[in-house]
């Protein structure tokens, strides 16, 4: 399987991570471009590569099938304490996540996430989950729909665009192409340069795949999981996303507890120190791949 992704920030994860792990944990691994890096950085530690792409997690065991110290998991990030219990591994050096969708998934027609090349609206991250976008769109109501444009896009047309969408799925339409030729006509505003349906195809995304859900929860069970000389680092692409890391990485450092599950009784405290960090892309980077123009990298630190 040809699972090609251009690994952002490839550099400077690696000069970031510089605890000597024994442990690596990545919750996205995708193309698996920083798990190489790693590996070869630190060629006997324990990597655990985790990620709810099938098709990535085909890749993944075939790129490192003859590393023994890799193990592949096909699982949503927000059960990574379920995977280390599993696998009775108690803590993780490094733990790391790339949430930038690959450059595979947009480029794949059938999986739906492009607004360039005709395929289902399907969109799932996971194929075995049962809610395809177009499922999404047929069971929202348009104030649903517009409320996610809205948080997930900052769409200002978001009722205009939301009426769009409900008549694309009343009228039958199935395909990517038709959905986003209908929103190029519905919307009035577009910033130069930029395809009006880019944002909508990404807020719609997100919904399908609950990915600021998994994120909160899967930061929420890392956490605990990390070694007394522990790293963890997060990728974002979007500003609500990067809000979230931000956020929970500053309230970690200021030693505010948190419950890692519902169902917790007692609260995650933590009496260790942690340096928090961001580091964005070099112009260089961001000229040979555009895609990493929005990219920021936040690291916790302890100690």
């Amino acid at each position: 399987m040809d699972f090609v992704h251009v690994p952002v920030m490839f550099d400077e994860v690696l000069s970031s991570f510089d605890n000597d792990p024994l442990v690596y944990v990545d919750l996205t691994s995708g193309g698996g471009g920083h798990d190489a890096g790693i590996l070869e950085k630190y060629p006997n530690v324990k990597a655990v590569l985790v990620d709810r792409d099938q098709d990535a997690v085909a890749h993944l065991k075939e790129k490192f099938a003859s590393f023994p110290n890799v193990t592949v998991v096909h699982a949503p990030f927000s059960e990574i304490d379920k995977v280390m219990f599993l696998l009775q591994i108690p803590k993780a050096d490094i733990v790391f996540a790339d949430l930038g969708v690959s450059s595979f998934q947009f480029d794949t027609p059938h999986r739906g996430f492009s607004m360039q090349k005709d395929g289902p609206m399907d969109m799932r991250m996971d194929k075995t989950s049962q809610l395809t976008a177009l499922d999404f769109i047929k069971s929202s109501t348009e104030g649903e729909l517009r409320n996610i444009l809205s948080l997930y896009a900052q769409e200002r047309e978001a009722g205009t665009v939301a009426r769009a969408l409900k008549k694309c799925a009343d009228e039958g339409m199935t395909t990517t192409l038709q959905f986003a030729d209908a929103i190029r006509k519905a919307k009035r505003y577009a910033k130069k340069g930029i395809d009006p349906s880019t944002q909508v195809f990404m807020a719609l995304r997100m919904a399908v795949n609950d990915e600021l859900g998994e994120l909160e929860s899967a930061l929420k069970k890392a956490f605990p999981l990390l070694s007394n000389k522990g790293i963890m680092g997060v990728i974002t692409f979007h500003s609500t996303e990067d809000r979230i890391v931000k956020n929970f990485f500053r309230d970690r450092k200021n030693g505010v507890p948190f419950y890692a599950d519902e169902r917790d009784a007692v609260p995650v405290c933590s009496n260790a120190s942690f340096a928090v960090d961001m580091i964005t892309p070099t112009d260089e980077e961001c000229d040979r791949n555009p895609r990493a123009r929005s990219a920021k990298f936040r690291l916790l630190k302890r100690g």
